[in-house]
């Protein structure tokens, strides 16, 4: 399709990373009119204690709209997906993007990753969102590395403890044109 702007569909890690480093403003900033969760996602941030009361402020300075998962298209590849795959919102995720060939932002890579591969879906990870702001030159790798700690400190689990690590073992620079 000439002209579709290929969208970023936010899994509810990414939004919980950016959340505890405080840099909900770089998503917007890195990736302006672009980010969207679905609703299903939005549901699972709304029984999230932590998040659910700023969830309104995140958005706003986010730029995140919310979309509806199309229950008549994709639900009985949703349900199929679900079976092998835990989380709800990464199956939504992942049977939309394959359908509608956006990308999937998640760093639930050990659901995700094989997935994504099989079916040639582009998918980022919030090291991956880093990365790129590192590279446009957004955030300093000293910077990143103390959100990254930070992140950590919450109680996430990051694929790497820096950045340099994640950008020689994981990051594709073709990533950089997302």
């Amino acid at each position: 399709m000439i002209g579709r702007q290929v969208l970023i569909l936010l899994d509810a890690d990414v939004l919980n990373h950016f959340a505890h480093a405080d840099k909900i403003s770089l998503l917007n900033q890195l990736f302006p009119d672009r980010l969207r969760m679905l609703d299903m996602v939005l549901d699972e941030l709304r029984s999230n204690q932590h998040i659910s009361a700023k969830l309104d402020m995140i958005f706003t300075l986010s730029g995140i709209k919310e979309i509806a998962f199309p229950t008549n298209e994709l639900l009985p590849e949703y349900i199929n997906l679900k079976k092998e795959i835990m989380g709800k919102g990464e199956s939504a995720c992942l049977v939309y993007c394959k359908n509608y060939q956006h990308i999937i932002a998640s760093s639930n890579t050990s659901d995700t990753l094989d997935y994504c591969r099989q079916h040639d879906i582009a998918y980022l990870t919030t090291l991956d969102i880093f990365c790129i702001a590192s590279h446009r030159k957004i955030l300093t790798t000293s910077e990143i590395n103390r959100l990254i700690k930070l992140i950590q400190s919450k109680g996430s689990h990051l694929c790497c403890n820096t950045i340099q690590e994640h950008q020689k073992k994981h990051f594709d620079s073709n990533m950089l044109n997302y």
